[in-house]
């Protein structure tokens, strides 16, 4: 029985790691350009946050993320990073891509993560739309009249065109939360 026990210590996996890189998000808009540094920092810590996935899936026993400011220390490479998938592919880690569009009617966030492979193993995406609030306009107006019954109050009600403003749409940090959820729930668990 002791035989027995000790094989099956033996015959146990190695502990299995995979580091995710986060690559810089690409901002389709350039008055979203200045927010990098800050949407990177984010999708960084959502991403640490969601890591129990991967484990849950079978690819991991632990899961390292890293970024732009880690991921050399981190490998000891001298892959140029402004290819995340070809140095995903030479260094043997999972990348995530995030892009970022924004037009007049709406912003969507688009988060892929590959594999060591450069395969396509999760996606997600999250999108919000532009919102035009209106608010009524009235005017109210209290006029004092003097007729044969002595002095009576009129009040008078006009109603102008509603006063609408179109709200431009936004990546907020619920949606780049959201996202990276789904995006690491639909990781495939491993054959």
């Amino acid at each position: 029985m002791i035989l027995f026990l000790m094989s099956l210590l033996l015959a146990q996996e190695p502990e299995v790691e995979k580091k995710i890189y986060v690559a810089p998000p690409t901002i389709h808009d350039p008055e979203l350009g200045s927010y990098q540094a800050y949407l990177n920092s984010f999708l960084v810590s959502a991403s640490n946050v969601n890591t129990h996935w991967v484990i849950r899936s079978g690819h991991a026993q632990k899961v390292y993320v890293h970024d732009k400011h880690t991921i050399e220390q981190a490998l000891d490479t001298t892959c140029n990073y402004d290819r995340p998938l070809y140095c995903g592919a030479e260094n043997y880690h999972w990348v995530l891509v995030t892009d970022i569009f924004t037009t007049e009617k709406f912003a969507t966030i688009v988060m892929k993560l590959y594999n060591e492979e450069t395969q396509l193993i999760a996606s997600a995406s999250k999108s919000s739309y532009s919102v035009e609030k209106c608010k009524p306009q009235v005017r109210e107006t209290q006029i004092d009249q003097t007729g044969l019954m002595g002095q009576t109050k009129t009040n008078i009600v006009e109603k102008l065109p509603d006063k609408c403003v179109v709200l431009k749409p936004s990546i907020l940090a619920k949606d780049i939360k959201q996202a990276t959820s789904i995006l690491f729930a639909s990781i495939h668990p491993a054959r």
